[in-house]
């Protein structure tokens, strides 16, 4: 029964894995995913905290190609720099749109880039920015474009503004150099002859990209008290049955509205959402860029009717930064459930198993340590209901002859079959089920335990031992050239294991499906794991090592079934009188 149910869950993960593959090789990424270094700078007069200012002329305007697909795309160019650098980030932001053009996390580097440059939260091409305000209803046309005046009004404070018609706008940024945090003021002053109506609509542009911290990146929302995720790479084009199918092109914008906690992307272990500051009146609409390589994020509200001589301000927060609990529930409105920790009833495993590997690492400051520790102390925990299914299993193997005996005998009464077996069980003291039920109660564990090693920011580029140098990643000893194939030990070790193991697990199947068990198994699970991060591995190949100990032990303390023994008779009772 268990070599059926890790059956089924090997072929659920073949087939997501082979989906997200096939999807991975369909898109292209764009070349201009890697942007070019800043110009040289100058700096305002000297402060405190030495803000820098630049300012940048490019020789010739950067034109957007039109796409129908990507009217978002707009063209930034002959416009003047902010930078603006704190212990945690450096930010980059343009006069053109007074918009941000780069986002540099300084305590997280990106190990696949020549000199292991800071991380680069955001993803654009030339010709895009984030937090981009097109104020669309103010009648001065599309301000993701427009030429902004700014100031800078304090140490950590920017203004962006701009005057036309009678129309006064003004971008105000103020940055927490303390944390990821930064607040996003729109205002809006009409002192203009008629009435406007403006949208104070934000947006970040999504796109796929090829970098392990972008691997599995998503646009993200809590919409409504329920999070909405959809992937980046391939958005608004049609899934693979849709294609195997011929329907559809892959639909639209996707929308959500009323009570928009926070919007925008996520990835792996990094977040750039933005908060709006009346929650029950935004909403976000997730729209797709040229040639499905990700998504434009548009969190804003519904046109306000604003008549002559009045002004209204909107207030957004960003949290642009890592998924580090202590971070996300500090910023409030339930930001910690942007980190995927699974279905809601297996999210408090995942957050105890978090938890339990941080905990871990304190005392083991070595996180591939502490994955070995928390892998032997749920085999220990686990070890009774383990022992009973290991011994049910072996009595059925056991079992095997009686039973083709009993469905020889009664092949063509099915009745009498089904009878003579439970009495087989009942005389062999063997559960048909006993196999079955312990693995059943085990697999939450195995899946919080999963997502805890998945979402955990701490194990990013966390080293373990010799050529294991980042449990996030798959780890490489090395690779052959004429192939360009990477070898990997963990997963071979792991693919070798469960050989071992199944040829000491007792089988109650036919021999000959067995045997091929015995071979498609370890191999769908090696080239499965293949891919996987080295975290993952090691937990089931020490899983895997501890299993093979418990069936050693299980399969030589063990004593095969037998009947019953007859009860005695009773004795009589004399009569005495």
């Amino acid at each position: 029964m268990d070599r059926n149910f890790f059956l089924a869950l090997a072929l659920s993960f073949l087939v997501l894995v082979s989906w997200s593959m096939w999807q991975a090789e369909d898109q292209e990424i764009p070349p201009g995913d890697h942007r070019e270094s800043p110009v040289p700078r100058h700096e305002l007069p000297a402060s405190p905290q030495a803000d820098e200012i630049t300012a940048e002329t490019d020789p010739a305007p950067v034109r957007a190609v039109p796409s129908p697909a990507a009217p978002e795309t707009i063209a930034i160019a002959d416009a003047r720099e902010v930078i603006i650098e704190t212990p945690l980030y450096r930010a980059q932001l343009t006069s053109r749109g007074g918009a941000l053009t780069g986002w540099q996390l300084s305590e997280f580097r990106d190990a696949q880039q020549a000199g292991n440059p800071p991380v680069e939260l955001t993803t654009l091409v030339r010709g895009e920015a984030a937090l981009a305000t097109p104020l669309a209803g103010l009648g001065g046309g599309d301000l993701r474009a427009a030429r902004f005046d700014f100031e800078q009004s304090g140490p950590w404070e920017l203004v962006f503004q701009r005057e036309f018609d009678g129309v006064h706008v003004r971008k105000v940024y103020r940055f927490d150099p303390d944390s990821y945090l930064v607040r996003l003021l729109l205002e809006v002053d009409n002192q203009s002859s008629r009435a406007v109506e403006p949208e104070f609509e934000v947006t970040w542009p999504a796109r796929s990209r090829d970098a392990q911290d972008f691997a599995n990146q998503v646009v993200i929302a809590l919409a409504q008290g329920s999070v909405e995720r959809s992937s980046v790479e391939g958005f608004g084009q049609p899934g693979m049955m849709s294609r195997l199918l011929g329907q559809g092109d892959g639909g639209g914008p996707i929308d959500y509205s009323g009570e928009l906690d926070w919007a925008g992307a996520s990835t792996q272990y990094f977040l750039a959402v933005l908060l709006p500051d009346v929650p029950r009146d935004a909403r976000v609409t997730f729209k797709p860029l040229s040639d499905g390589q990700g998504a434009l994020a548009k969190v804003g509200f519904r046109p306000t009717l604003l008549p002559p001589g009045q002004q209204l301000v909107r207030e957004y927060r960003a949290y642009l930064g890592p998924k580090e609990d202590e971070r996300l529930a500090a910023v409030g409105a339930q930001l910690e459930r942007s980190i995927d920790r699974g279905w809601a009833w297996i999210a408090p495993l995942t957050a105890f198993f978090s938890w339990l590997l941080r905990a871990t690492h304190a005392v083991v400051p070595n996180y591939g340590v502490s994955i070995i520790l928390i892998t032997i102390a749920m085999r220990l925990i686990t070890a009774p209901l383990m022992s009973k299914q290991m011994r049910s299993m072996r009595g059925m193997g056991e079992l095997q002859p009686r039973m083709k005996e009993i469905q020889a005998k009664y092949a063509d009464d099915r009745q009498k079959q089904s009878e003579a077996m439970m009495k087989l069980y009942r005389q062999s003291g063997v559960n048909p089920l006993g196999g079955c039920l312990p693995m059943l109660l085990q697999l939450p564990v195995f899946i919080g335990l999963y997502y805890a090693l998945q979402s955990s920011i701490e194990l990013r580029q966390a080293p373990f031992m010799l050529w294991i140098n980042d449990l996030s990643a798959p780890e490489t000893l090395f690779t052959i050239p004429e192939l360009d194939l990477p070898v990997r030990v963990l997963p071979l070790l792991m693919g070798a294991s469960m050989v071992l193991q199944q040829r000491l697990t007792p089988t109650t199947i036919d021999p000959a499906q067995a045997r091929m068990m015995m071979t498609v198994m370890p191999v769908m699970f090696t080239v499965m794991f293949y891919r996987f991060p080295s975290g993952l591995v090691l937990y089931w190949f020490v899983s895997n090592l501890l299993g093979i100990v418990h069936q050693l032990s299980v399969n030589r303390g063990g004593k095969k079934p037998g009947p019953a023994k007859a009860p005695k008779p009773a004795k009589k009772a004399t009569e005495t009188g």
